[in-house]
């Protein structure tokens, strides 16, 4: 029923101009997908998308509906929450409008229920630019059809205001409509954004393009959006400028992405021109990981990890270590971890060891790695060999005797479908050697299998400086030409600001997770999780998590 539509559709558009779609008398556009066997089919299959607790303020979903499940569950996110309006944006597919934007002031109907227009809002937005036209381009756009049916069932009674979008439109344009939206923002409204993502792509191409997609909507670059390749990247950058733009500026958001799916892994036939698909969600700061939808997993990634010194003691205070705990799980949902272990684990620690060599107790160690669900760390730093061989065998055998993986210099360990490749520029701290990672160390970044991304945790640059050097800067470009999908970092304890999308959006950059459970105070030291979530078409989201300061909180801080 579907393809029919579609096909009925493209065959009509061209022919018809937007006022010759309108309903007589003023009534409301009649429903476009009238099967209503398809629309349950599609609600059935969205089961696995759960409700959120927090109360989306954004949503993004795709509106081919080849991918009905991710339309009907993205908006399934938001149901049981109370919302004054929802602003929906679409690209307007045919070219209908005169200008560039309009909205409507009538309703739509659909087979799940009428969906109410906010005619207010869309008269204020007519008022406020005349870049904005009142159009009957509505009766017959499936970047609004598409999605109504949901709305509709999952947040019934809320009014839309749809916004159709130019594919003339600029980034002046986009700039244009931001500022006429903000004053219909309010802390109840709902952006939802139709968007379908890599047009026209064989799969291979196509998942090249979702990574550069994935790593710039992680940095929430203005500059990166506007410059996407339509429909390469996207169908509508506008769209996707115009969501950014309010989100950030507006509430201080940045996306989580629950779902990147590809047409290709609809049909097991070859197909030459594919669609991609996303589901993106904006919440509220502070809100737990989502719950994943099949066809996505989860870990984190965590810095400077060290039990020994004076981290040891203060965690042998179960309420401190109740509150460390806790804090963990709060930030990680219970997910695995991999973390950046400091220093050598022995059974008996000697007493007088120098402040800078670094060793833990053996059992402490990996009972709190368990404890925390640190499923594998990395070696590949300056303190692994503190003792030399015989340590650095000694954290190995500790290590596989409780089950925790582990990689070192060079090494590859997947984890969750992701090739984790562990480098160092920085040698045994007593050694002062530096800039070890040579072109036979990059070139570990390079893997045959073009399905499995690979994430570099580096260690480099300089204690307590949160932003790259120049030699950090040459490495991470040279990490992103072997095709590294993302890069993260530790070794300065204190972690630096947000994600840099590098080459257009190649390879996401984490420069430093600071530090995670290491006995350094909020004065020296700062901490963030890196969330990786990763998608079974082979690709990844890179999301900085904040983190209070773990050993502040050991030693009695509230969380």
């Amino acid at each position: 029923m579907f393809a029919a539509s579609l096909l009925a559709l493209l065959v009509t558009a061209p022919a018809l101009a937007s006022d010759q779609l309108c309903p007589a008398d003023g009534a409301d556009f009649s429903a476009f997908y009238t099967d209503p066997t398809m629309i349950a089919e599609a609600l059935d299959k969205a089961q696995d998308f759960a409700p959120l607790a927090d109360a989306p303020l954004g949503l993004t979903v795709p509106h081919h509906l080849l991918a009905d499940r991710l339309v009907a569950g993205g908006i399934r996110l938001a149901a049981g929450h109370d919302y004054d309006r929802i602003i929906l944006l679409t690209p307007d597919h045919f070219r209908r409008a005169k200008t560039m934007f309009a909205t409507t002031t009538r309703g739509f109907e659909t087979v799940r229920g009428k969906v109410a227009v906010d005619v207010e809002a869309a008269r204020t937005l007519l008022a406020a630019t005349p870049l904005a036209e009142e159009s009957c381009l509505f009766a017959r756009e499936h970047g609004v059809h598409a999605l109504l049916p949901f709305v509709a069932e999952y947040l019934p009674g809320t009014p839309v205001l749809p916004v159709a979008i130019s594919i003339r439109s600029s980034r002046a344009d986009w700039e244009r409509l931001v500022e006429a939206l903000a004053p219909l923002v309010t802390e109840r409204t709902l952006i939802l954004q139709s968007t379908d993502f890599s047009h026209y792509l064989p799969h291979h191409g196509a998942r090249v393009r979702d990574q550069q997609t994935l790593n710039v909507l992680a940095s929430g670059s203005l500059d990166a959006i506007a410059a996407f390749n339509q429909p390469e990247h996207l169908d509508s950058a506008g769209a996707m400028y115009v969501q950014t733009a309010l989100q950030q500026r507006l509430r201080g958001l940045s996306p989580r992405v629950l779902a990147n799916e590809n047409g290709q892994q609809y049909d097991p036939r070859f197909v030459a021109e594919t669609t991609s698909y996303m589901v993106l969600a904006f919440l509220p700061p502070g809100a737990p990981p989502t719950p994943l939808p099949a066809g996505a997993k989860r870990f984190f990634l965590a810095g400077d990890t060290f039990f020994g010194r004076r981290m040891s003691g203060a965690l042998l205070d179960e309420i401190a270590a109740e509150r460390v705990e806790a804090a963990v799980m709060t930030a990680t949902g219970g997910a695995p971890i991999v973390a950046n272990l400091e220093g050598v684990l022995l059974p008996d620690v000697p007493s007088g060891l120098p402040e800078l060599l670094l060793a833990m107790p053996a059992a402490q160690a990996t009972g709190w790695l368990k404890r925390l669900n640190v499923a594998a760390v990395s070696l590949a730093n300056n303190h692994a060999f503190d003792i030399g061989p015989s340590g650095y065998a000694e954290t190995v055998a500790a290590l596989d005797a409780a089950g925790i993986g582990r990689f070192g210099q060079g090494e590859r360990l997947d984890v969750e479908g992701v090739a984790l490749v562990g480098l160092t520029d920085l040698g045994t701290n007593a050694s002062q050697q530096v800039m070890l990672i040579d072109d036979a160390l990059l070139g570990r970044l390079t893997v045959e299998d073009a399905t499995t991304p690979v994430l570099a945790f580096v260690h480099w640059g300089e204690e307590y400086v949160p932003e790259p050097g120049r030699r950090e800067r040459e490495l991470a470009e040279s990490m992103r030409a072997k095709g590294a999908a993302a890069i993260v970092g530790a070794h300065p304890h204190r972690a630096s600001a947000g994600v840099t999308a590098l080459g257009g959006g190649d390879t996401a950059l984490v420069y430093s997770l600071g530090n995670f459970l290491f006995d350094q105070t909020s004065a020296r030291g700062s901490a963030a999780l890196a969330e990786i979530t990763v998608f079974d078409q082979g690709t990844i989201f890179v999301r900085p998590v904040e983190l209070p300061n773990l050993y502040d909180l050991a030693l009695g801080a509230k969380p």
